[in-house]
């Protein structure tokens, strides 16, 4: 059974145990009846109580299947993201390449611009309205 049915199945047990209240909250209110309202209020107060009952051992036992699957999909998710690149990471990554490089005494490959060297370097190259970039040639395999 999925999940959304087991949801649904205890929403149709509270629906119908609502429906069997309602139905005895008219019976006590019959006043022509002559039937006892005392012995309705009894059986009102043991629908609820297994209402309760039900409903307790219901979420208990769903708040472990919820807790398994929780583990299960976090730890899919770890492995993901590991596969995946981190852009911090990748900046660290760069930067720790770049100190090598220097300590070396090579030459840079990548030059990390100050804030002021930025602004400017935006000013000069201004990013493209949408309709200049898809009108732009692109490379063979880039994609658009």
């Amino acid at each position: 059974m999925q999940k959304a049915h087991l949801y649904e199945a205890i929403l149709l047990v509270n629906r119908g145990i609502d429906d069997a209240v309602r139905g005895l909250e008219r019976l006590k209110r019959a006043k022509e009846s002559g039937l006892n309202p005392a012995y309705f209020d009894e059986k009102l107060t043991l629908f609820e109580v297994h209402r309760a009952l039900l409903n307790s051992y219901f979420c208990n036992n769903v708040e472990g299947i919820e807790l398994r699957d929780e583990g299960r999909f976090a730890k899919r998710h770890r492995e993901h993201e590991k596969r995946m690149l981190d852009e911090v990471q990748v900046y660290q990554d760069v930067k720790a390449m770049e100190e090598n490089r220097r300590i070396e005494g090579r030459a840079p490959r990548v030059r990390f611009l100050s804030s002021d060297e930025q602004r400017e370097w935006e000013r000069q190259y201004p990013k493209p309205s949408s309709d200049v970039a898809s009108e732009m040639p692109h490379r063979e395999g880039e994609q658009r």
